[in-house]
């Protein structure tokens, strides 16, 4: 045979041999036939970078993981995470994937596992745990949206929900690893941004959820806490499959959102604008400004008054780059605006109330206080957009005591919120009482409230939810 001739048959058999390579992996690796071809190859390719990454943390899981990202890791717990891209079925293969990774140099110090209860229990991943003492596991269960459940026959929905419950209530006793449960939280399940499909979380929200478990340890099941969040979870999806909430249809609607913090310190699906298009489909505008105030300061740049002045006026030039009040007004001059409805939403009055700016004064268009700038407010919306709904929220609860305020005016936040009421009555506008029937108070304010002052995921769903049935 001449060396062309060889040449040839051993450049034509390296396919046939990576071929035969992989198909001797998948029948040594497979337990059972479920394991088809595709399955096998990621698989194949993820045994590949375990044995040549480097890394300190392995990401592996039940269900799609595709947009959790690996420079979370990174930045909440300065770690290397190597996550990989098959989805696990059993604990079968969380056995297999763990004998590869102890057969690497790499001194792998956390395994987070993304696991579906009804697919492994937790004795097994205790013995996993076990097995490997010098790994710390954390758990995150599986979080599908409602339309999931929505979509289950009864017989699905009673073998998942009983699954959730019996791996609850072992894993409340459990001291091998750490669990962390999201499915009863409405903020999340409930609300159709936060997937791309119904199993699968878009960027936002997978980041969230890394922040809140993997770097704070939200959300974590303890042994007093795991027969309530079963509860609620039955609660949730019973909700969600019997008698879901139906929202109106506001796809004709432009929602402009005036605000502080509250508004503009959240730009993804979990803020309030957020919330309010996903439920409605209405096309929204956060506006919101960090630490700007109604009222209008000698050492502020603009307020309330002023922004809806160059928003009707369509002069950005005077609304500070950089802020989301920016962005929010650039987005809303770049839009063609043909049949919608106009509808622009107000909340402002924590900073007006932590800085003391007076309530009101002789002149009751006096924008350096808190109601003279919002009755001016609401007298430019209706000059420029006199068919349009303005809906003025009063301030949320705060847990900061009165005298952790600039109080030298010695006024109440309920003093600021009983002006927003008021206001209402006396400009014939819409009021959204945030304050007295919202139902964050002292007691509960640390289930709703980040710091005190901001709500939460949960308070901002809850605020958005008021919002819609105030909109007509």
């Amino acid at each position: 045979m001449t060396k062309k001739k060889t040449l040839l048959l051993i450049i034509l058999s390296v396919p046939i041999l990576l071929t035969f390579a992989v198909f001797r992996l998948v029948y040594r690796t497979s337990v059972e036939p479920r394991c088809n071809f595709r399955q096998s190859l990621t698989q194949y390719k993820d045994f590949q970078r375990i044995s040549y990454e480097a890394y300190d943390t392995v990401f592996l899981s039940m269900f799609p993981i595709d947009n959790y990202k690996e420079a979370d890791f990174s930045y909440y717990r300065g770690l290397t995470v190597l996550k990989t891209d098959n989805i696990l079925q059993d604990s079968s293969d969380l056995e297999r994937y763990f004998n590869h990774i102890a057969e690497t140099d790499n001194p792998v110090s956390t395994a987070y596992l993304g696991i579906c209860p009804e697919r492994v229990t937790v004795a097994e991943i205790s013995e996993l745990a076990r097995n490997y003492p010098s790994i710390s596991f954390e758990i995150l269960l599986f979080a599908p949206s409602a339309t999931y459940w929505q979509k289950l026959t009864g017989e699905e929905y009673s073998k998942n929900m009983n699954a959730y419950q019996e791996f609850l209530a072992d894993a409340g006793q459990c001291s091998d690893a750490k669990f962390f449960f999201l499915s009863a939280e409405s903020w999340l399940v409930n609300n159709p941004a936060n997937y791309i499909d119904d199993i699968s979380l878009t960027e936002d929200a997978a980041h969230k959820i890394l922040a809140y478990t993997f770097r704070d340890s939200f959300y974590q099941t303890t042994a007093e806490n795991t027969d309530e969040l079963v509860q609620k979870m039955r609660r949730e999806v019973t909700a969600a499959r019997e008698y879901a909430t139906a929202y109106p249809c506001l796809s004709q609607y432009e929602i402009v959102f005036w605000g502080d913090s509250i508004i503009g310190n959240y730009t993804d699906s979990t803020s309030i604008p957020g919330v309010v298009n996903a439920l409605t489909g209405a096309t929204v505008y956060n506006c919101g400004y960090t630490g700007n105030s109604a009222a209008m300061a000698p050492d502020l740049i603009i307020s309330l008054p002023g922004i809806v002045d160059a928003f009707f006026a369509h002069n950005l030039s005077v609304i500070p780059e950089g802020e989301q009040v920016y962005e929010g007004t650039k987005a809303y001059f770049n839009y063609v605006h043909d049949t919608q409805r106009q509808c622009y939403v107000i909340n402002y009055g924590i900073n007006d109330y932590f800085q003391a700016f007076p309530i009101s004064s002789d002149d009751s268009f006096d924008i350096t206080t808190y109601a003279g700038a919002l009755r001016t407010a609401v007298k430019t919306i209706r000059e420029n957009s006199p068919e349009s709904q303005i809906i003025l929220c009063t301030p949320t609860y705060t847990a900061y005591a009165q005298d952790e305020s600039d109080d030298s005016a010695d006024v109440r936040l309920e003093d600021y919120v009983d002006a927003v009421i008021a206001l209402g009555d006396e400009l014939s506008v819409d009021v959204l009482d945030n304050y007295y029937s919202l139902g964050i108070n002292f007691s509960n304010h640390e289930e709703y409230l980040l710091d005190k002052v901001h709500p939460n995921e949960k308070g901002r769903f809850i605020i958005a939810q008021r919002i819609i049935e105030a909109i007509r």
